[in-house]
């Protein structure tokens, strides 16, 4: 069994000077570019929509639109953050044997995961994380994954037009973290225009819980993310990555 690929990534922190997140926005994309304004903040810097290509499968259909646009971005900073909706992935949770090791969760998610798509465990994506409640001989997992074909899609739309795939994740999971730190909170999706939003990076605000996928979401974050400005905030989460 191949070494499991997670399904997001760490980037360097602090000394970030733009990051980028793209997410879908009907049929097309929408690009944000957050940067810091003082130490303890950062705003959106650019918002641009990327129309899609017909003639690329959907997941991937973003490159030759970002391609167009001069965004004057060096090299080094093009780097994507893309979010994954869920029609493209799995999720679940999962519970573990009592006697089991942390160290041995990954392969048993990355079988499930497997299983559900129907394909061999060396062609699948995935990341977990505990369920924080879970109590007893039966530790559980809350679990997200797609097939790899699709996360290599993605590489070579951005590598096609000089950008760098950093990470991908779960829209609900990108759009919780914009929430939690955008100034003003959910109410401000209604008084402030997107190219205005700030975002908190030193704490986060209160929120719904960070569950992978959308079990147990909070319904004010599904309509935030079901408005127009939903995209845009799954575009900012994606960013956020860089300082939070």
């Amino acid at each position: 069994m191949q070494a499991w690929s997670h399904f997001w990534h760490q980037m360097a922190h602090r000394s970030v000077r733009q990051a980028w997140g793209l997410a879908e926005e009907g049929r097309d994309w929408v690009l944000v570019g957050l940067v810091p304004k003082r130490s303890e903040w950062v705003r959106v810097n650019t918002i641009e929509r990327i129309l899609a290509s017909a003639a690329v499968p959907a997941v991937g259909n973003f490159g030759e639109g970002l391609g167009q646009i001069d965004l004057r971005v060096p090299s080094t900073g093009r780097r994507l953050n893309v979010a994954l909706q869920a029609e493209d992935m799995v999720s679940g949770v999962l519970e573990l044997p009592g006697d089991l090791s942390p160290e041995d969760w990954a392969p048993e998610v990355q079988m499930e995961v497997a299983q559900l798509l129907g394909l061999e465990p060396d062609e699948v994506s995935f990341d977990f994380q505990p369920d924080p409640l879970s109590e007893g001989l039966l530790p559980r997992v809350h679990w997200v994954g797609c097939a790899q074909a699709l996360i290599k899609t993605l590489k070579n739309s951005a590598r096609a037009v000089g950008w760098q795939l950093h990470s991908v994740e779960p829209a609900w999971h990108a759009a919780h973290r914009a929430a939690s730190r955008l100034q003003g909170g959910l109410d401000s999706l209604l008084t402030q225009s997107p190219q205005d939003w700030q975002f908190d990076v030193s704490h986060a605000q209160a929120a719904p819980s960070p569950v992978l996928g959308e079990l147990g979401a909070d319904l004010a974050l599904r309509q935030a993310m079901a408005s127009d400005a939903g995209p845009r905030l799954v575009a900012s989460g994606l960013a956020l990555k860089a300082w939070v």
